[in-house]
């Protein structure tokens, strides 16, 4: 079980070499380039302060969720093991089912929600539950992760 906490457990390598830079990091570039998801989101936070007062608080889940896929991402790209790989991938399907719970259009809901009185909250639910379904089958069978982003 705890085989998946160990360096280089992901069966997934992507294009840059491993350890050049670092003994310590395995993905070096990939590992930094995350600090983009530290320093945008705050940023984005507060240029977007009157959207979020004007249409909703919502968008800041948004921005909280873009800081946990670089993290997730950054540990990922560091150790390439096999939690690493998971929590990004479930951090990003988590961001996607963020969007789609806040921002689906209600005319392009399926007509069976579109006219329900409460059809665009069912919507939504159906979206958060998905997000967990996925993520607790994600954990048993990892495949599920890359199916569920496709």
């Amino acid at each position: 079980m705890w085989s998946h906490l160990d360096r280089g457990s992901s069966p997934i390598d992507w294009c840059e070499e491993n350890y050049t830079f670092s003994p310590h990091i395995a993905e070096f570039i990939n590992t930094v380039s995350n600090i983009l998801f530290f320093v945008m989101p705050p940023f984005l936070m507060h240029l977007h302060r009157d959207y979020a007062r004007h249409c909703g608080q919502g968008i800041h889940i948004i921005w909280v969720l873009l800081i946990v896929v670089g993290a997730c991402s950054a540990y990922f790209h560091a150790t390439l093991s096999l939690l690493g790989q998971l929590l990004d991938e479930l951090a990003i399907l988590w961001v996607v089912a963020a969007c789609y719970w806040l921002w689906y259009p209600v005319s392009a809901l399926p007509t069976a929600w579109k006219d329900h009185p409460g059809g665009r909250r069912k919507f939504s639910n159906f979206f958060i539950v998905f997000a967990l379904v996925a993520s607790f089958l994600g954990f048993i069978q990892p495949a599920v992760n890359a199916f569920c982003l496709m």
